[in-house]
């Protein structure tokens, strides 16, 4: 799959986006492999309750546990510093290293989770993944944010990825937004609902 391909949720994938997602990615759903990135939920119980229902979520979705890497940022070292009592380890396993965009070729989608979305972003920054998952999103791994992944990808923080220029703030309990506004106003995201991105292409779904 060629292009971009983000879902930019405020809780999750609903039923309709579910569809949608097994569309672009192709595969039957015991065949698709997820990336998941829990780091902006690991420093309060709050967030790292989500976890539960991301995983239940995912296992109802027909994805099999074994397909699921869990990759925490906060376990990989600063991209400028040099192992020294580890270097003798030639193939660290791949939680505990960078990956490459080669490697994140084996993947069909990456689930980044809620929490803090500034903790995500200082680890996407220090250990250089930023930029590998940059390139990987533009190679056609389908990224799907929750929260605080939808506010790295969007235009809320200075080092996110600014996929879309527009601030996400999800859960909002106004008036349910129609439209994606034309200018880099705010988006107020509902629960249930989701920006994507198609190659330049931004919609509400």
């Amino acid at each position: 799959m060629n292009g971009r391909h983000l879902f930019l949720t405020s809780c999750g994938l609903s039923n309709d986006m579910k569809k949608k997602f097994f569309d672009d990615i192709g595969k039957q759903p015991e065949e698709v492999r997820i990336l998941y990135i829990p780091t902006a939920g690991i420093e309060t119980d709050g967030a790292r309750e989500g976890f539960a229902i991301c995983f239940d979520e995912l296992s109802l979705m027909g994805i099999r546990y074994e397909n699921i890497l869990v990759y925490n940022l906060e376990l990989i070292l600063s991209k400028d510093y040099k192992r020294t009592y580890s270097s003798y380890i030639k193939e660290p396993f791949m939680i505990t290293r960078l990956l490459t965009v080669e490697e994140l070729k084996s993947f069909d989608a990456v689930f980044v989770s809620g929490g803090e979305s500034t903790v995500l972003c200082r680890e996407m920054v220090r250990t250089g993944f930023d930029r590998i998952i940059e390139k990987a999103i533009n190679n056609g791994l389908v990224y799907v944010g929750i929260s605080a992944g939808s506010m790295y990808a969007a235009g809320n923080l200075d080092d996110g990825l600014h996929i879309i220029n527009n601030p996400i703030i999800p859960h909002s309990n106004g008036t349910k937004l129609m439209e994606v506004p034309s200018d880099r106003g705010e988006i107020h995201l509902a629960d249930g609902q989701a920006v994507y991105v198609e190659g330049d292409s931004v919609s509400l779904i």
